[in-house]
């Protein structure tokens, strides 16, 4: 029976192999064989990180001890840059381990360091090895960061908004940026009308980062940003941006997508499918909106399920229900469902939990039951 795809295994001997053909042909004393066998007989017992981290160690091993060599070696052996603009599945993952070996090894030779970065990430990414030289050199990293903002590669002007995220995920966070973020907010307004999706995608996530330390400040920049562009492609960022904030029920960021948080509405009739249901079940449930506003309104209906946690206390979690625009005394019903199957990001334990309707932001309705 095959064995089911990990995470990990991007890092696996084919392309361990790879990585080594191409530095042999822009190097040609490179000891290839000696490379593949210090690394794919360690690559089973070791998870994602480890083995990245594994062929990094590797490659300062069997490079030139001189970090600049090392580094222009490293560059010759990329190959062309990808002819789309854009990356899917395990594209460009051989990259990673290279960008690493940069930020652990060349963090004391900033230009040779950037110059290798600046070629690496326009292949794959180098998002989260930026991050030690904007701690370290913060001045010199931003200078150049800016600079690649008007680059022709995407994926370059990509890196000035990624690698900047105040939270960015599986990466140390920037605690200077969740102080202050005006730095990182001058570089996303050169970027906020990028023509690639990759890229504006990149502004939001940004954005949504900044919001969970500084909600006023994106909320402000926002409205500004709105107001001088009203183009569908402006609206998008704006509305994936403060999609955080949505959730927590801001009211600048409910009135600046049309939602009135202080709205008029009654909710009744919640019904659920079970009052016990079961890990691993499914519940549906329903319930009824009617507005007691005199003209038209835009709601945001989520639902939130207080669930147990394993300390024995209840904790939110906020899931979206539905976008609708209501008429004046008018009543809809909603109809969800909602999955109890255990999941690597969400453990489900036994026990009192509750489901409230959350409409503009806050909280309404609420109908308790039990999980068994």
């Amino acid at each position: 029976m095959k064995s089911e795809f990990q995470f990990r295994d991007v890092f696996n001997p084919d392309l361990v192999n790879e990585l080594a053909g191409n530095i042999a042909e822009a190097w040609k004393p490179f000891d290839r064989q000696g490379f593949v066998d210090a690394v794919v007989p360690q690559l089973p017992a070791l998870g994602f990180g480890a083995r990245s981290s594994l062929i990094a160690d590797t490659l300062h091993k069997h490079l030139p001890d001189d970090f600049p060599s090392a580094a222009r070696i490293l560059i010759a052996a990329l190959g062309p840059e990808p002819e789309t603009d854009s990356l899917s599945g395990f594209d460009g993952f051989v990259v990673m381990p290279q960008c690493l070996f940069v930020s652990r090894y060349g963090i004391g030779h900033f230009d040779a360091a950037i110059a290798a970065l600046y070629e690496m990430t326009k292949r794959f990414t180098a998002e989260g090895d930026i991050r030690p030289f904007i701690q370290k050199c913060p001045e010199k990293t931003m200078a150049f960061l800016h600079k690649i903002t008007q680059d022709e590669s995407p994926f370059a002007r990509r890196l000035a908004s990624e690698g900047t995220r105040p939270r960015l995920p599986l990466a140390p966070r920037l605690p200077r940026f969740q102080r202050d973020p005006t730095p990182v907010l001058a570089l996303l307004e050169k970027l906020k009308a990028d023509p690639n999706l990759m890229v504006r995608r990149s502004v939001a996530n940004n954005l949504n980062d900044i919001a969970k330390d500084n909600p006023d400040i994106v909320v402000a920049t926002l409205e500004r940003w709105q107001r001088a562009d009203s183009s569908k492609e402006m609206q998008w960022i704006i509305s994936h941006a403060l999609r955080t904030l949505l959730k927590q029920g801001h009211p600048g960021a409910l009135r600046l997508l049309g939602y009135d948080p202080d709205v008029q509405i009654i909710v009744s009739d919640i019904h659920l499918s079970s009052e016990r249901p079961a890990i691993g079940d499914e519940i549906a449930f329903s319930f009824t909106v009617t507005s007691g506003e005199g003209e038209a309104c835009k709601l945001m209906i989520d639902y939130v399920v207080h669930f147990m946690k394993a300390n024995g206390k209840q904790a939110p979690k906020v899931f979206k229900a539905a976008k609708k625009t209501i008429g004046p005394g008018e009543t809809i019903t909603i109809e969800k469902r909602h999955s109890f199957q255990q999941r690597s990001t969400r453990v489900h334990y036994p026990g009192q939990h509750s489901l409230e309707v959350q409409i503009n932001g806050k909280g309404t309705s609420r109908a308790e039951f039990v999980l068994v």
